[in-house]
């Protein structure tokens, strides 16, 4: 029997180990990850991971762009596990163990959240990891001014496309509220399109209006 993990929301507890798509809307996870700064906080402004994620899109073929806005959705739900953190935590257990665990709970999440929204999982996608990644690096450069040494041409293209969409943006979507909207915008468009259908958080029986 599968343990019960209680999860606080503001929604009401959640059970982590049995999420409902009513627990995957898009608000639920937009507003969350709009929250949820990146690099573990050490910016010089607010970067979340909302915006990274709006950023990622963007710098993707247009069929994968609909996964690319959702592919982080599970850290709405796990936190944005930095690399460091993960091999801090390689370094107080077995590095096969952690490894394994952090990428099944990923990958948990990513197939619920897929079947709530009606679309594929496509985060081992080599185009959706290459633009993570440019992002990644646009990211440092931009918020912690580590500059990166590239030796790729397609990559230092990515790079530089991600750069002139931060300095697009500017401090806009720094403020979490314009992020979470960035975020949300994204998702309206492909949901018109049909190629995501966020779930809706189900009503209140009690809050019914009786008939008659």
């Amino acid at each position: 029997m599968t343990q019960s993990i209680p999860f606080w929301t503001l929604d009401g507890t959640v059970d982590l180990a049995a999420l409902q798509p009513e627990n995957l809307t898009a608000d639920a996870i937009g507003n969350t990850l709009a929250k949820i700064n990146r690099f573990g906080g050490r910016t010089r402004e607010p970067w979340s991971v909302a915006a990274h994620s709006v950023l990622v899109e963007r710098l993707c073929p247009p069929d994968l762009r609909p996964w690319a806005l959702l592919h982080d959705a599970h850290e709405a739900f796990i936190g944005d596990m930095t690399g460091p953190a993960v091999d801090l935590l390689c370094l107080c257990g077995t590095r096969s163990a952690v490894e394994h665990a952090v990428a099944n709970a990923k990958g948990r999440l990513d197939r619920l959240i897929a079947a709530a929204w009606k679309t594929p999982v496509r985060s081992m996608n080599e185009d959706i990891r290459r633009a993570d990644h440019a992002a990644l690096l646009a990211e440092a450069w931009s918020f912690m001014g580590i500059r990166p040494q590239i030796t790729d041409p397609a990559l230092r293209d990515a790079v530089n496309r991600a750069m002139t969409q931060l300095d697009l943006w500017g401090a806009t979507a720094s403020d979490w509220r314009d992020a979470a909207g960035l975020w949300r915008k994204g998702v309206e468009r492909y949901a018109g399109l049909g190629l995501l259908y966020p779930p809706r958080t189900q009503p209140d029986p009690s809050s019914a209006v009786l008939a008659g």
